[in-house]
């Protein structure tokens, strides 16, 4: 006979899941894990926080079979992982019943019944399933002209590729605004933040129905709106103190008297920011002499690997970090979720422009410093 484990989740989930005994609630969900090949596995009930997987509940199945069962205020997306595995089946936990149908072996189509939000959730993904599949093949098509050295090629590519993700992004952003009462449209709307201006992130935020103002994904991007209109183009630059590769704390506002100063929040480990930085060392190279200076902020974990990075890279500029990760403070202050990213303070310490790359990073230093 196939037995059910029932597990009472004995853990504080941050605004989310909450214990039973501390706050006198009895349960409200039940998930009950149907896995085909599942045998005795461990399954943890999980989420991405900070850049980290954190485990808030785990139950060992027998016979492929489990429940998991615990508090929620507002429905949340988790993650169900198979432990030592790459294996995991998404899900919108809610105040329901929820029953999850997968199979380990087939990991891509687990079929999750009972949380009207993961149906919303699912419909969605299906909604904009062509748009995907249009990347997708550019990706392969960029690929095979990047091998040809199809240089033309490659631009066309990115145009189009470019030009599809503009539409997605405002079918979202679209979908959002109809949706203003649905916990699901918050949650897309803040895994995509950093695509979207301030100004359509600032009327979707603004749209949302009250009903889900409780919600951890409307709070956090209400903060997030905060923050970017705080270190928008036209305001004073945020001052912040992190530590260079020797461990000497350094002050942002120590270069900001007087000159033009590219903040510019970069890591060893992104490509795109190893790609942009020989365009930075033109630019510095170029204008220094004239009044510009780079303040490099890192996104790295591991000291070693942050400081060769600034030697390859021949990285002449100071350098600041915490390394910690996506939880930079100073990355933080600015709303920085994605990298390579930059902003330009002119000598009055005013933020004057953000995001200058390549070519576009030389002509507005030229147009300030010739």
């Amino acid at each position: 006979m196939r037995k059910l484990i029932n597990l009472i989740l004995f853990v504080s989930i941050t605004i989310g899941i909450t214990t039973s005994c501390e706050n006198n609630k009895e349960h409200n969900f039940n998930i009950t894990l149907n896995i085909i090949n599942g045998d005795s596995n461990i399954v943890f009930l999980s989420k991405r926080e900070g850049g980290e997987i954190i485990n808030y509940d785990s139950v060992q199945l027998i016979d492929g079979n489990g429940i998991i069962t615990g508090y929620i205020d507002m429905p949340e997306f988790y993650y169900l992982r198979i432990k030592d595995t790459r294996i995991y089946f998404p899900v919108f936990v809610e105040a329901d019943d929820i029953v999850v149908n997968a199979d380990i072996n087939n990991p891509k189509n687990p079929l999750v019944s009972g949380s009207l939000a993961h149906g919303s959730f699912q419909a969605f993904n299906d909604s904009v399933s062509s748009f995907d599949q249009q990347t997708t093949l550019l990706n392969s098509q960029y690929g095979k002209a990047r091998n040809q050295n199809d240089t033309a090629r490659m631009m066309e590519i990115e145009e189009e590729y470019n030009s599809i993700e503009n539409k997605k992004n405002e079918y979202l952003i679209e979908y959002a605004m109809l949706n203003n009462d649905n916990v699901v449209s918050a949650f897309l709307v803040l895994n995509n933040s950093y695509k979207f201006e301030l100004d359509d992130l600032d009327k979707v935020v603004n749209n949302f129905d009250s009903s889900i103002d409780s919600s951890t994904y409307v709070k956090k991007l209400n903060q997030y709106v905060s923050t970017l209109k705080k270190s928008a183009v036209g305001q004073p630059f945020i001052d912040f103190t992190l530590k260079d590769p020797a461990g000497t704390p350094v002050a942002l506002s120590s270069f900001t008297n007087g000159t033009y100063v590219l903040v510019d929040f970069w890591a060893s480990w992104c490509s795109p920011c190893r790609a942009e930085n020989p365009n930075v060392v033109l630019a510095y190279n170029n204008f220094h002499d004239k009044g510009f200076d780079v303040f490099g902020v890192s996104f790295d974990k591991y000291h070693g690997k942050w400081v060769e990075a600034i030697a390859t890279d021949s990285l002449t500029w100071t350098h600041v970090s915490d390394l910690k990760y996506w939880n930079s403070a100073a990355g933080k202050l600015y709303g920085i979720q994605s990298i390579p990213q930059n902003i330009l303070i002119d000598p009055n310490g005013i933020i004057i422009e953000k995001n200058l790359r390549g070519k576009a990073l030389q002509d507005k230093l030229a147009e300030l410093l010739n």
